[in-house]
């Protein structure tokens, strides 16, 4: 389970399609991969000319101006940007979204028939949902702020309450990672996704809890937001294998452990921060550096305490190691809570300088 990107709730209203119909997101990674092998940027006209083509030459559903093959190929292409936004730079995730959202916009401003409407609108959101992300990664907080509202009221459009649910601890998620914004907005967000999501156990449930126990955390309510990960632990305990969500969705257990870490380490609970910080460290794929960075940050912060010089040298040194285009507003964030937790006796040193200006903007 991942509490910021990735998997994305597939519990559209119109039908999905078959694993033959599946070949435009074949079609997209497959392109995409070659594009990457060959001139990127000579190609991208190229492959958007396939796509338009492509889907002018899709039999539109009657009174629609779309296709169901487009409507399902749309909600592929979340997933797929969802997956590569881990690993790729913000900034060529939401350029590869731009072309995405643009092609479904016209759409969204047309009447369509009541379900595909609800369709449409389910893949927009997710759109988005990762489009607001991104812009917060890259620090634009007033653009994601417009892209957050927009994401709220497509999921409602699509009468979809576990995706409503789902994208509203999405962007609780995302926004405790930016140090401005105001906790008690993002705690009635995460809040706001857990009545969404109803008593059952399921993914878009476990995701609002662990925003709750975050923003709890962060505001300095320690022991409400450690009874608050309790739930989502047993929430996720219960859930049941098999889900609409993504089927390896379920799998993700290292994400709770990623909670686990920031409230533990929050709340001075040495023990459980390490087994936390020990289990996502010592398990993680070198790909995924969105959880591992945060887990050593949260480290650096535990250490803090104890030996301010050496805490703040290693998230100087985590921040100063990640190349510029890979920064997120989140990592900044998170080493800024390196020095939120430094004795106040040491923010005077030179190191704490040097962890001030490498996060200057968080």
């Amino acid at each position: 389970m991942r509490t910021c990107d990735g998997a994305h709730p597939q519990s559209s209203p119109t039908k999905y399609a078959s694993d033959k119909e599946r070949g435009p997101v074949k079609r997209r990674e497959l392109l995409q991969d070659g594009a990457k092998v060959t001139a990127g940027a000579t190609i991208a006209p190229v492959l958007a000319a396939l796509t338009q083509a492509w889907q002018v030459s899709e039999p539109k559903i009657p009174g629609a101006s779309v296709s169901q093959s487009m409507i399902d190929d749309w909600e592929d292409a979340a997933l797929v940007y969802g997956q590569r936004a881990r690993r790729e730079p913000p900034a060529t995730i939401l350029e590869a979204l731009a072309v995405e959202f643009g092609a479904i916009a016209p759409h969204l401003a047309r009447e369509q028939p009541e379900e595909v409407r609800k369709g449409l609108t389910h893949a927009a959101a997710q759109h988005a949902l990762l489009i607001a992300g991104k812009l917060l990664d890259l620090g634009d907080r007033r653009e994601s702020h417009r892209w957050w509202i927009k994401t709220r009221s497509l999921s409602d459009e699509s009468g979809d309450d576990m995706l409503a649910a789902w994208v509203r601890s999405r962007e609780a998620l995302y926004r405790l990672g930016d140090r401005s914004d105001d906790l008690y907005v993002v705690l009635a967000v995460a809040q706001e996704a857990g009545r969404l999501a109803g008593d059952l156990p399921s993914a878009p449930l476990v995701s609002a809890l662990c925003a709750e126990a975050g923003a709890l955390a962060r505001l300095g309510r320690l022991d409400e937001a450690v009874v608050t990960l309790r739930k989502a632990e047993t929430a996720f305990e219960r859930m049941p294998a098999s889900t609409s969500f993504d089927p390896h969705w379920a799998k993700r257990e290292e994400g709770l452990w990623f909670d686990k870490s920031l409230i533990y380490t929050l709340a001075n609970d040495v023990k459980h921060a390490m087994e936390a910080q020990d289990t996502v460290l010592g398990g993680r794929g070198p790909d995924d550096t969105l959880t591992t960075t945060g887990v050593r940050l949260h480290a650096a912060a535990l250490h803090v305490r104890t030996d301010p010089k050496a805490g703040m040298e290693e998230a100087a040194r985590i921040i100063d190691a990640i190349p510029l285009q890979q920064r997120r507003t989140r990592y900044l964030t998170t080493a800024r809570m390196v020095l939120d937790l430094a004795p106040e006796n040491a923010r005077s040193l030179s190191v704490a300088k040097d962890l001030r200006e490498l996060t200057e903007g968080a």
